[in-house]
C-alpha cells in the first residue's frame, strides 16, 4: 500500500487518433483528440483517508475505485479474506452496474468469468403450470435478448436510447468472489479480515474507529471518513444515529441452492432453458450458470412460515430442502404433485423474508460517515434494485471522497451525495414495491383457476390464453430503463443550471418521466448518453473514467480554443479533467444536443453549453460542480418520490398489524 504523502505526477499528454473511413467516393477524415490535464497533487498528510467497514460487493468496489484515484483505504471485514458468501443473491448485474465497471476497466473480465453466463444465452423468463417436461403447460414469457443481441441492436439503432452495456447474468457468488481477489491485488488497499467493527467516534475532521479481532484484542484507527457498507444490519448506521425507515414484506420464502444434471440434462433435451420459471403457486427457480446450477424459492404457508420468523441465513430450514426443490418445479406448492427429480449436492438452504426501507441520510451532518449499499437501503429482490443500487452508491461516493481529499473538491460535494443517490433510490423502491404486487396479484389469479389451468378443456385453454396476456402486459421487471438509466439529478447542488433550466418553458425538461424508456439527454444532472462515433466501434463511454471529461464537438480545428479558459481554470486547481475534441461527428452532436458537455466520473452530466466560457464563468462553474457553493438559485425540494415511498411503508404495516406482526417503523423522515 503507498503512503499517505505519495505523489501524483504533472502529466499533459496529447494523442491525436486518425481513422480515414471511404464512403462511396468521400474520403471523411475525423479526428479524436483527447487532453489529459492534471497538476501535481500532494496527498495531505495525516489519517488515512477512508476507512470502509464491510467487504462486500459494495465495500470492494468502493475501495476498487478510491484505489485507482490513488486514496489509500482500510477495509474492514469479519470473516477472514479468502471467505466470501455462499449465498447467491444478485444473479443480475444490470446495465447500468455494467456501464460503471466499464469506466472502472472491469467489465469485459467480467463477462469472461468461467461462472458468468455466456453473451449468447438469452434472459428468458417463463411461466408454466409445472417445469415436468410431459406435464407442465407454458402460459407466458418474458423474451429479453442475450447480450450479443442486445450489442448487435445497440450498434444498428444508435440513437443514445440504449445502456453502453447490457445487463450479465451471473451469481453474486461468483461476482464477490471475483471482487475480492481483485481488492486483495490493489496496492491502496489494505485487508483487515477477522475483525469486528463495534464503534466510532467522530473527532475534528477525522474519525476514530474501534474494531475487535479473532482474539478478543481491541484495535483503534483514525481516518479521514468512515463508510459503512456493512448491509441490512449495519453496525455502522447504528452507532452513527442514521434512522432506517421501512417495512418487513409479510412473506416469508425458503431458499435452496443446489446442483441437478439430470434437471439440466432435461432442459437441454427439450430445449427449454430459461433464466427464471415461475411455475404455478411455487414460488421461482433461478437457472444460475445455465448448467447445472440451480436456486429454488418456495413461498411458506403461513403455519410453516412461523416455525423460524427471523429470515437470517442461519434460520433453521422449514422444509427439507430436497422437498422445496421438488414443489418448486412440480407446480402447485402443497396441493400439486412434486417432481421428484435427483439432486447432486444441496449447497446451502436458508429462510429469507423480503423488507423494503430506506435510511433518512446517507451521511452525518458533519459529513465525516457515510453509508452506502444495504447499510442504506433495503429492497425485494424484484426488479434487481438491490445490490446494482449499492454499486451506483460506491462509485458515486468514490469519485467524491477522492475530489475532497485530494484538495479539488468542496463539502458540497458530499452532501449531494445524499441528495442525488436517496430520491433516485426511493424511486426504484416504489417500482419494486410494484413488481412484487404483480407477482402477488397473478398468485391470486392462480387460485381462481385451480386445476383448470393443467387442462386441455377449451375453459383451460382460455384460463393460460388470459394469464399470458396478463403477464405480457405486465412485463418484464428487468427492462425498467427509466430506472436504470433515465436518473435525473435535479435536487443535486453541485450541477450547473443553464437558463431555463427546470421551467416550465424549458421544452426538454417538460420531457415526461418514463418508468420504461430512456431517452437521451446531456441536461445537467442525467447520464451522459451511449452514442457509436463514425467508425462504428468507438463508444462516448470509451472516454470515461477516473477523470472528468469535457467534451467538445467542433466543425474545423479553430473552435477548440473556444474552451480555453475552462481548460485552463482546471488545470489550476489540479482537477483531472481529460478534453476530447470529437470533429466531424455530426450524429453524436445531434443526439446530445449541445457542444460542450463536462461529464463526471460517474458518467452524469454537470454542465454543458454551446459557446466558450470566460475564464470568471469557468471559475463559477468549476466553484459549483467541484462542490465549492450550491448552484445559482438552490432551493430544495420535497421529493415526490418520498410521499410515494411513505404510503407503500403505512400500507406494509397495516398489512403486517392485520395478520399479528409487528407494527411497520411509519415514522416521517
Amino acid at each position: 500500500m503507498k503512503p499517505a504523502s505519495a505523489q501524483i505526477a504533472a502529466v499533459r499528454v496529447t494523442v491525436i487518433v486518425l481513422t480515414i473511413k471511404i464512403v462511396s467516393t468521400v474520403t471523411i477524415v475525423w479526428t479524436i483528440e483527447i487532453i489529459k490535464i492534471a497538476s501535481t497533487i500532494k496527498m495531505p498528510a495525516g489519517p488515512l483517508p477512508v476507512i470502509i467497514v464491510g467487504a462486500g460487493p459494495v465495500g470492494m468496489i468502493l475501495a476498487y475505485a478510491l484505489s485507482r484515484q490513488q486514496i489509500p483505504t482500510i477495509l474492514i471485514e469479519q470473516d477472514p479474506q479468502n471467505k466470501t458468501t455462499e449465498y447467491p443473491k444478485m444473479d443480475l448485474t444490470n446495465s447500468r452496474s455494467m456501464e460503471l465497471l466499464r469506466t472502472l476497466g472491469l467489465a469485459d473480465q467480467y463477462r469472461a468469468l468461467p461462472g458468468a453466463v455466456g453473451k449468447d444465452v438469452s434472459f428468458e423468463c417463463v411461466f408454466v403450470t409445472s417445469l415436468h417436461p410431459e406435464k407442465g403447460k407454458e402460459f407466458g414469457r418474458w423474451s429479453v435478448p442475450s447480450i450479443q443481441e442486445q450489442k448487435w441492436e445497440s450498434k444498428w439503432v444508435n440513437d443514445g436510447s440504449y445502456p453502453a452495456e447490457p445487463g450479465q447474468r451471473c451469481s453474486q457468488i461468483v461476482f464477490e468472489r471475483w471482487l475480492r481477489g481483485l481488492v486483495l491485488g490493489c496496492e491502496n488497499v489494505e485487508f483487515w479480515g477477522e475483525r469486528t467493527y463495534i464503534g466510532h467516534e467522530e473527532l475534528e475532521g477525522k474519525v476514530q474507529v474501534r474494531v475487535v479481532d479473532a482474539l478478543g484484542k481491541e484495535e483503534t484507527v483514525v481516518g479521514r471518513f468512515l463508510v459503512g457498507c456493512d448491509g441490512a444490519k449495519s453496525a455502522v448506521r447504528k452507532s452513527a444515529g442514521i434512522k432506517m425507515v421501512g417495512a418487513k414484506i409479510p412473506a416469508r420464502l425458503q431458499l435452496v441452492h443446489f446442483r441437478s444434471k439430470a434437471l439440466a440434462s432435461i432442459l437441454d433435451q427439450n430445449g427449454s432453458r430459461f433464466w427464471h420459471a415461475f411455475p404455478v403457486g411455487s414460488g421461482f427457480l433461478i437457472d444460475q450458470d445455465d448448467k447445472h446450477t440451480f436456486t429454488a424459492h418456495y413461498p411458506l404457508p403461513e403455519a410453516i412460515s412461523e416455525v423460524s420468523a427471523s429470515g437470517d441465513h442461519d434460520a433453521i430450514p422449514a422444509l427439507d430442502p430436497k422437498e422445496v426443490i421438488h414443489r418448486v418445479i412440480g407446480g402447485h406448492g402443497l396441493t400439486g404433485t412434486p417432481w421428484n427429480i435427483p439432486v447432486d449436492e444441496i449447497l446451502v438452504s436458508s429462510l429469507w423474508q423480503p423488507s423494503l426501507g430506506i435510511t433518512s441520510a446517507y451521511s452525518t451532518p458533519s459529513l465525516l460517515v457515510f453509508l452506502a449499499g444495504d447499510s442504506s437501503h433495503l429492497s425485494p429482490p424484484h426488479g434487481g434494485f438491490g445490490l446494482n443500487s449499492g454499486l451506483v452508491d460506491a462509485v458515486a461516493l468514490a469519485w467524491r471522497l477522492a475530489a475532497v481529499v485530494k484538495g479539488y473538491g468542496g463539502k458540497h460535494l458530499l452532501s449531494s451525495y445524499t441528495l442525488e443517490r436517496r430520491p433516485t433510490m426511493m424511486r426504484a423502491l416504489c417500482r419494486s414495491f410494484r413488481h412484487l404486487g404483480e407477482h402477488v396479484e397473478l398468485g391470486k389469479l392462480y387460485g381462481k383457476f385451480g386445476d383448470v389451468l393443467d387442462g386441455e378443456s377449451d375453459e383451460g385453454k382460455y384460463a393460460r390464453a388470459f394469464l399470458g396476456r396478463w403477464i405480457a402486459e405486465s412485463g418484464s421487471d428487468i427492462l425498467d430503463r427509466g430506472i436504470e438509466l433515465d436518473v435525473r439529478y435535479d435536487l443535486s447542488t453541485c450541477i450547473w443550471a443553464e437558463a431555463g433550466f427546470g421551467d416550465e418553458g424549458n421544452e426538454e425538461e417538460e420531457d415526461a418521466w418514463d418508468v420504461h424508456r430512456y431517452k437521451p439527454s446531456t441536461k445537467p444532472g442525467r447520464r451522459a448518453p451511449h452514442v457509436f462515433l463514425n467508425d462504428g466501434m468507438t463508444s462516448t463511454y470509451d472516454f470515461f473514467g477516473n477523470e472528468w471529461t469535457l467534451t467538445q464537438f467542433i466543425t474545423n480545428d479553430t473552435q477548440v480554443s473556444e474552451v480555453s479558459a475552462l481548460v485552463s481554470a482546471a488545470a489550476r486547481r489540479s482537477f483531472p479533467m481529460k478534453h476530447v475534441v470529437l470533429c466531424g461527428e455530426e450524429h453524436v452532436r445531434e443526439i446530445w444536443g449541445w457542444d460542450l458537455v463536462l461529464i463526471r466520473p460517474d458518467t452524469h452530466v454537470a454542465w454543458r453549453g454551446n459557446e466558450g466560457i470566460g475564464l470568471e464563468e469557468a471559475e463559477e462553474v468549476l466553484d459549483v460542480v467541484l462542490g465549492f457553493r450550491s448552484r445559482p438559485g438552490y432551493t430544495h425540494a420535497k421529493d415526490q418520490e418520498e410521499d410515494c415511498f411513505l404510503d407503500i411503508v403505512g400500507e406494509l404495516g397495516r398489512m403486517d398489524r392485520s395478520n399479528g406482526g409487528p407494527d411497520a417503523r411509519e415514522a416521517r423522515l
